[in-house]
């Protein structure tokens, strides 16, 4: 998972509390939203990510993500304080940083299951 915050650090300019916030919001989300196995397979290939999920999980009371499909990862992210740009910048970088994990077809599993998260891709 570090790998992953640094690598959002980077792209999106964000401070590393920032960064981290942002992968807990989005695992969490795909937790919710994506197909158990390809979010387990996810998790399992990030070190840390388990911990990040499980922290998550526990400090979301799932009030962050009203909408639907990726506009509640959206808004759960602009909670969490990024602007629009850097919600697409981490989710850009999140999809590549799973492609590189997991591949193409597990990315895919995650993104098909999840409506308009394909603009991001």
């Amino acid at each position: 998972m570090d790998e992953l915050v640094n690598r959002l650090t980077a792209a999106a300019g964000l401070d590393r509390a920032k960064a981290e916030a942002a992968v807990k919001t989005i695992l969490v989300f795909l937790d919710k939203e994506a197909p158990a196995d390809a979010v387990k397979e996810l998790v399992d290939a990030m070190p840390g990510a388990d911990k990040a999920l499980e922290q998550g999980r526990k400090e979301s009371d799932g009030s962050d993500y009203q909408g639907f499909g990726a506009m509640a990862a959206y808004h759960a992210l602009t909670a969490a304080g990024l602007s629009g740009g850097e919600v697409q910048i981490v989710t850009k970088e999140l999809l590549a940083h799973s492609r590189e994990t997991v591949g193409e077809e597990t990315t895919g599993r995650i993104v098909g299951s999840v409506p308009g998260l394909e603009a991001f891709v």
